[in-house]
């Protein structure tokens, strides 16, 4: 019952709106010519990216320069520290037997495709000998 309701309240409000903005007078089913009609006068750039937006004309220059002293700090005149050694290291170091996996894995599809394995044998070889000689 309330979805009932709901559905003539709707159209009751859609009948409203349209006599609102009528002014009273009959709506005109005719076809509207396009050049005379305002959809000519609007380009699709105001579409894409919203009408102009006036910038100041220092609004770059502040940008590139805040940008460009960041980037001299961050890359230069900042001191190393524990963080950045940590992101120094390799993912292999931080997993257990992940290159050694990653070799196998690579070994097979390279022996698939008819490929020479020959250096990844020789890493393989390497880590396996490591391995022993921790043991």
């Amino acid at each position: 019952m309330s979805l009932i309701r709901a559905f003539r309240r709707l159209g009751l409000s859609n009948r409203s709106w349209v006599r609102m903005y009528s002014n009273g007078e009959e709506i005109n089913n005719t076809p509207i010519k396009f050049t005379t009609s305002g959809a000519a006068k609007w380009r699709a750039e105001n579409t894409r990216k919203g009408p102009d937006n006036k910038r100041l004309w220092f609004e770059p220059h502040v940008i590139l320069a805040s940008l460009s002293v960041f980037m001299v700090y961050f890359c230069y005149l900042r001191e190393e520290n524990d963080l950045d050694k940590e992101l120094q290291r390799t993912l292999y170091s931080r997993i257990e037997g992940l290159e050694e996996h990653q070799l196998k894995v690579s070994l097979e599809y390279g022996e698939g495709r008819g490929e020479d394995t020959s250096k990844l044998r020789q890493r393989l070889d390497e880590l396996q000998q490591q391995q022993q000689e921790t043991e």
